[in-house]
């Protein structure tokens, strides 16, 4: 009967729907196997972690972490909602970019659970410096972001920013959030509408601190040349670095660099040496290499 036709000729394309769903996953399977073993990856140790995962009470095993066996599964055993999608993809393609995925997930996992590698920030107290630093219309938030987290590391005092300078609850903060990871919320900061503004108030308000420019010119000198006030407050932990002799960088524009106008305003000018074909580091690569440079002469442990 036509009802009895149309019930087998269903039985058969599940069936051979089932046999393409098997076929496909053991070609998944394969080829994330070669890939993860490429990356060092043990496959078979993984996928028998995975497959445990699901089977006993065991857990996720240690040796892979619980994000890299769940990325193992979701490639091998996609949901059916996603079937469709992974059955679209290049598998070469897909199972190399699972395969660093969960390469990745391993290793960070191992590194978590590491005793002797240390993850957390610290909650003791900030350590702090007369190290001042002056953002001049630097353009990017992402440099921005990475100069705050460099400021902190090194204990600065205080970042100001000026121009176009992105700056914490003021233009560019929330991308400048995503590269200084909260430290923008840790060092403090002020804004200025010109750079000049920001060195009358250094002068004004801390007459003790160097001028130091970093800048590319005929009248600088090698960062690493030039003596640093300030050693004195690292060994007097009870001053006030807010009136301590200390220094404060001024960091240009990542294109145009420090205001040809503010550089002869300043006490000195600095530059780190380039051997390359280009003229100058990325100013958020150059900021941590001299504030460290300082820290180190001030003896600062």
């Amino acid at each position: 009967s036509s009802s009895s036709s149309s019930s087998s000729s269903t039985i058969i394309d599940d069936a051979q729907f089932n046999k393409n769903g098997d076929d496909a996953r053991e070609i998944r399977k394969k080829v994330l196997h070669y890939q993860l073993n490429e990356l060092g990856v043990d496959a078979d140790l993984l996928a028998d972690a995975a497959f445990r995962s699901v089977t006993t009470t065991d857990g996720f095993d240690s040796r892979f972490g619980k994000s890299a066996i769940k990325a193992y599964r979701s490639y091998i055993d996609p949901k059916p909602s996603k079937m469709e999608a992974v059955a679209r993809e290049n598998v070469d393609v897909a199972a190399n970019r699972y395969a660093r995925q969960i390469d990745f997930l391993s290793k960070r996992h191992r590194s978590s659970e590491a005793e002797w590698v240390r993850h957390l920030d610290t909650s003791e107290h900030r350590r702090t410096f007369p190290l001042v630093l002056v953002l001049d219309n630097v353009r990017s938030a992402a440099n921005v972001g990475s100069i705050y987290r460099s400021a902190d590391a090194c204990g600065c005092l205080e970042i100001l920013t000026t121009g176009i300078t992105p700056h914490p609850n003021g233009n560019g903060a929330e991308k400048l959030a995503k590269s200084a990871l909260g430290a923008e919320r840790i060092v403090a900061s002020r804004h200025f509408v010109t750079t000049k503004q920001a060195l009358e108030f250094l002068r004004e308000e801390r007459p003790n601190l160097l001028l130091v420019g970093m800048e590319t010119t005929e009248l600088s000198k090698c960062y690493t040349a030039v003596q640093y006030p300030g050693a004195e407050s690292v060994s007097d932990c009870d001053g006030d670095p807010n009136h301590a002799p200390g220094v404060a960088l001024f960091l240009g524009n990542e294109v145009s660099g420090v205001d040809t106008e503010i550089i002869p305003l300043l006490d000195q000018v600095v530059e780190i040496p380039m051997f390359g074909k280009k003229n100058s580091l990325n100013v958020a690569a150059c900021a941590p290499v001299v504030m460290y440079e300082i820290l180190r002469q001030w003896g600062a442990s």
